[in-house]
């Protein structure tokens, strides 16, 4: 348990009656589980460049908006500290919390009924934020993906041009050379994605954010890149996952898209944007990491794994996006 850490247990319960356990995983923030009369609960230090109190305010927000919505998973609630405040503020200005516990483990996606169940949480979850309002003294909307220079205050453009040209580590030539196809596209087309619906965006509905018991999902996570943002992107990135998932099968593709429009429907206008959204979301991913390196976290095998994720991907758009797009027609 880091110093920290236990400096935001502290603001919750005395340290002498408190276990800890780590967590396996999560890249952004700092976590651990605690302990306490048998009672498990998460705590959380979050990353001091991505979090901000306006963000974290946003993510109380749109989580109890969540939980008061009658999901039929549970979402993390933010527990009061032992002087009634839902967040820590340390010294060093980053903050930290505790939230609720939730059984279970990451769900599978290994058979067309995985892939089902996975397409109707992300629809649901979709659905659900498409009716959040926020409080009228609230202005705050997160930052979306297509603000590709906002996303890591240490990711300007730049910054983002300087380590593509010298990298840190090594980066090939064709990760180099599709990054660069990408972000032209975004480019060319920003007018086009713009004028798509927006709404609250999850951005990492992926199944690392999932939990399941016996295949029901019992929790949705990490609710860290919430915004404003281009509805059809949920749909994008959790259809990617199912992709990189699966080695690119379309009959678990089909899959998700059943299960997701249950939910959601998707318009001729999103779809022509598919592939330039898939884009757009690994450039985002890689600009974050690219700030996480520069605050001085060793993102080198994350980093290579988007990019050829971005390369594998366009390269298999490129091979059947016309028939990913007719199953999607045969579903809506």
């Amino acid at each position: 348990m880091t110093p920290a850490l236990q400096s935001i247990i502290e603001h919750y319960f005395p340290l002498d009656i408190v276990q800890t356990e780590p967590v396996p995983f999560g890249l952004t923030n700092t976590t651990c589980f605690v302990i306490v009369n048998d009672q498990k609960y998460v705590a959380r230090h979050y990353d001091l460049y991505t979090k901000t109190s306006e963000s974290l305010h946003l993510e109380m927000e749109v989580t109890a908006f969540l939980l008061r919505s009658a999901l039929p998973f549970n979402i993390p609630s933010f527990l009061p500290t032992r002087n009634g405040d839902l967040s820590v503020t340390l010294s060093d200005g980053s903050l930290g919390a505790l939230v609720t516990f939730i059984q279970g483990t990451a769900p599978p996606i290994q058979i067309p009924d995985d892939a089902y169940l996975f397409g109707s949480v992300v629809g649901e979850v979709s659905a659900r934020l498409k009716k959040y309002e926020q409080p009228k003294n609230f202005k705050y909307n997160g930052t979306p993906f297509t603000s590709l220079y906002q996303l890591h205050p240490l990711a300007t453009a730049e910054i983002t041009a300087s380590f593509w040209k010298q990298p840190p580590f090594p980066v090939t030539d064709e990760q180099k050379h599709y990054y660069s196809e990408a972000l032209i596209s975004v480019e060319s087309n920003r007018e086009a994605l713009l004028s798509l619906p927006l709404q609250m965006v999850h951005h990492d509905l992926l199944v690392f954010n999932l939990l399941s018991v016996d295949r029901c999902i019992t929790g949705v996570l990490d609710f860290d890149f919430l915004a404003i943002d281009i509805s059809f992107l949920e749909f994008v990135i959790s259809l990617n996952h199912v992709l990189q998932m699966s080695g690119g099968s379309l009959e678990m593709a089909a899959a998700f898209i059943e299960g997701y429009v249950s939910f959601r429907t998707l318009s001729s206008e999103e779809l022509s944007q598919l592939r330039t959204l898939t884009r757009l979301y690994h450039i985002a991913v890689l600009h974050i990491y690219i700030g996480q390196f520069r605050a001085g976290k060793d993102i080198s095998y994350a980093f290579s794994y988007i990019a050829n994720q971005l390369i594998e991907r366009d390269n298999w758009l490129e091979h059947n996006e016309d028939q990913l797009k007719g199953l999607i027609a045969t579903y809506t």
